[in-house]
């Protein structure tokens, strides 16, 4: 019976695609700071007893995103399951009750939702009491397309070593590092795209501040070390997490929108095609201003 506003949505409205007019004018614009550290390693030894692989992970991000109010207060449009939302009223409850023992017959069903609007003060009340608005308990940002919505400089530091069986030859113990930087913002939309989609959601009435930050497709050049035998050109900044959710993060002091979450595991960083991989340790801190 909830209604979440998916993410998509909100970012369907803000996008490039929506045209050279600012589907947000007048609206105010805010900045985020965010800066992630994150480190990991791992050692696999194979089956044969002789070779082995190893990851040790260091990489960073920081970045300051431009944002705009989308001028949606009622829900929260960064939320995990509802739980930025209210709970459900008595009323709510009983027809979720009603809704159940109707099963599959629709006339149950019909006579339920119109007991339940009758009941309500207004058709307006009624949507409100289904979906849990609460009009003026949010402010929610997004990515702001109309100026710079992204930049500031994705690292990748990697040593990766092992023993390896080269055919025919005995076998050789290596290490070499995997290093490189990204500096954004860069002409390439499909990456921008990715790095863009981030949003942010104020609780106004608990204090509580929750993030939806990049992490998909964001891939960061790298120069592989003299003795490397791969040969990669990039390599994901964070492997495996589609986005990165801090959900009902405390304010910081005197009510400033700031913030640290540390977290034992945020995607993974991998060497030779997945042989190994590490889960990434993550220290996140933000810092949201307007204006």
């Amino acid at each position: 019976m909830r209604f979440a506003l998916p993410a998509f949505a909100v970012l369907a409205l803000i996008s490039p695609a929506a045209g050279l007019d600012d589907p947000f004018a007048g609206q105010p614009r805010a900045s985020l700071h965010v800066r992630i550290e994150l480190a990991g390693t791992n050692r696999v030894n194979f089956p044969n007893g002789v070779e082995w692989a190893k990851i040790e992970a260091v990489r960073t991000l920081e970045l300051d995103f431009g944002l705009v109010d989308v001028g949606i207060d009622a829900y929260a449009i960064v939320s995990v399951d509802g739980k930025n939302q209210p709970g459900t009223t008595p009323a709510v409850e009983d027809l979720q009750a009603q809704i159940a023992a109707c099963g599959e017959n629709q006339k149950c069903l019909a006579d339920a939702m119109l007991a339940f609007t009758q009941k309500a003060e207004s058709s307006a009340d009624a949507f409100a009491q289904m979906t849990g608005a609460q009009p003026g308990r949010y402010r929610n940002f997004a990515a702001d397309h109309q100026g710079i919505c992204a930049a500031g400089t994705l690292v990748v530091q990697d040593v990766l070593s092992g023993v390896v069986i080269p055919p025919p030859n005995p076998a050789v113990a290596y290490r070499f590092t995997r290093n490189g930087s990204l500096t954004l913002p860069i002409a390439d939309e499909y990456l921008m795209d990715y790095a863009c989609r981030v949003e942010v959601t104020l609780d106004n009435a608990t204090g509580a501040m929750s993030l939806r930050l990049p992490a998909a497709k964001l891939e960061v050049p790298v120069t592989m070390g003299p003795t490397a035998f791969t040969h990669e050109a990039s390599t994901a900044l964070i492997e495996g997490l589609q986005t990165i959710e801090l959900i009902d993060q405390p304010t910081g002091p005197d009510g400033n929108w700031t913030g640290v979450a540390v977290l034992d595991e945020l995607g993974s960083a991998s060497h030779n095609s997945g042989q190994v991989a590490a889960p990434l340790k993550a220290r996140i801190t933000w810092n949201f201003s307007e204006g």
